[in-house]
């Protein structure tokens, strides 16, 4: 099914596996090498923002662009090179780093720190099934105030009450004259396509994924390449 091309577009774009190729070490996850240029362009004639797990500190030294974002699966909000607003209650912070300091010790396992949240990679682990089960074992324990939620080949902790969901819904709401479009691969971009279809408007909800199996999107896309085409629809020539 084609993508429609809006008139009014807002943009909120997810950052790895859809602005960015996954790949074994998120440390070297830089962006699809028309992405930042593209941005540019469309931040000009419309609003960005860009959605991400990542820390928006972290996320600078990928796109070093300063555009509004959303870090932390929707528990900061800010600008990628800028301020940033913690939304995480001490709560759920404490939480985190006290989890932080029991992570399984596995060969392989791979902790990306995320300023107050973290995530575990266990795609380099010798036994991936064997890593999973320690993981999951793991996280039983964790308070209630938490989430884990499960990537590919990853694992990230978060506040329940803070999703990409609530935070792409708070600034949609922010501008009612445009249509939200939603690009986002994983398994947290579920809260955002949920949320905004779940409002009285239109909306454009595509997945970068094979497939739409188990998906609250209505459209899909293969990856990077095909996200960058699409996109490039909305820059004047």
């Amino acid at each position: 099914m084609e993508i429609p091309v809006v008139d009014r577009p807002l943009f909120f774009l997810d950052y790895d596996g859809t602005l960015a190729p996954i790949v074994e070490d998120p440390d070297e996850a830089h962006p699809h090498p028309d992405v930042p240029a593209l941005l540019r362009a469309l931040n000009d004639e419309h609003p960005v923002w860009i959605v991400t797990g990542r820390g928006l500190e972290a996320l600078d030294r990928f796109l070093n662009l300063a555009l509004p974002a959303i870090g932390l699966h929707g528990a900061q909000q800010g600008t990628i090179g800028g301020d940033a607003e913690h939304l995480m209650s001490d709560e759920a912070a404490e939480a985190l780093a006290a989890l932080r300091r029991s992570v399984p010790s596995v060969e392989g396992l791979q902790v990306e720190d995320k300023e107050q949240a973290f995530a575990v990679h266990y795609r380099q682990a010798e036994s991936e099934e064997d890593a999973r089960q320690r993981l999951r074992a793991w996280v039983e324990s964790m308070p209630q105030i938490l989430d884990a939620i499960w990537g590919k080949k990853v694992v990230e902790l978060r506040p329940k009450e803070l999703t990409k969901g609530t935070a792409v819904r708070r600034v949609a709401e922010e501008h009612p004259d445009r249509t939200p479009i939603y690009m986002g691969d994983d398994v947290t971009d579920e809260d955002a396509f949920a949320a905004l279809q779940a409002m009285d408007r239109e909306a454009v909800t595509v997945k970068v994924a094979p497939d739409l199996r188990d998906s609250a999107a209505q459209y899909r896309l293969d990856g990077p390449d095909e996200v960058v085409q699409y996109l490039q629809q909305y820059v004047s020539s």
